[in-house]
């Protein structure tokens, strides 16, 4: 990790339409501090949101990396988040994955019908993604995703190939279904666009 006290990152979190700026406090570990700004005082930060985070690393290149919210402190504007670190499934996966926070609603082929149930991205590749949700799904299970963007929605359709635990919720690694050539551009459009913005934010006063 290279966030350093003082450093000023950008945050993007899948309740807020832009990346906003916060300032860091305090680092330890894995463990960054960070000053909320005034913009985000009335967001609902969780524990275990997934956060996509840019600073400024070596050769003055922005680094754009996911993490996850550890710790909330409203009362003195404060947020603390784990950097993620590169686990098995990461090298298990043959493309590689993208840092992103959406909301996303789906609906799958076992229990509930048409009922829509509630899910937040954390990655995303042209052929894959990771998501969260409380909803207990099983290796094979077939999903129909709307993903929220600004001002578009993403639609797809993936399958469900790893799960595991993350705290109260369940981790799903999809494998996404693809129809077409537009889809596959759709999706690197939406990674593009997501770090430009962290980019161009820190190019502004």
């Amino acid at each position: 990790m290279f966030i350093e006290t003082g450093t000023i990152i950008t945050v993007r979190h899948y309740s807020l339409i832009n990346v906003f700026k916060g300032m860091v406090l305090d680092v330890l570990d894995n463990s960054v501090r960070i000053k909320l700004p005034k913009e985000c005082l009335k967001t609902s930060f969780f524990e275990g949101d997934p956060l996509v985070i840019a600073y400024v690393a070596d050769e003055e290149k922005v680094k754009i990396t996911g993490g996850r919210v550890t710790e909330v402190d409203m009362n003195h504007e404060q947020l603390v988040f784990a950097e993620d670190e590169r686990d098995e499934g990461v090298k298990m996966r043959s493309y590689e994955r993208y840092p992103v926070s959406l909301y996303a609603d789906f609906r799958h082929n076992g229990v509930g019908g048409n009922k829509k149930y509630f899910a937040l991205v954390k990655d995303i590749s042209e052929y894959g993604m990771l998501i969260f949700s409380d909803v207990s799904l099983f290796k094979g299970n077939r999903l129909e995703l709307d993903i929220y963007l600004n001002r578009d929605i993403l639609s797809l359709s993936a399958e469900v190939v790893r799960k595991f635990e993350y705290g109260n919720h369940f981790g799903y690694g999809l494998r996404i279904r693809h129809n077409g050539a537009v889809l596959f551009n759709h999706i690197k459009n939406v990674v593009k666009k997501a770090q430009e913005e962290h980019i161009i934010k820190f190019s502004r006063e």
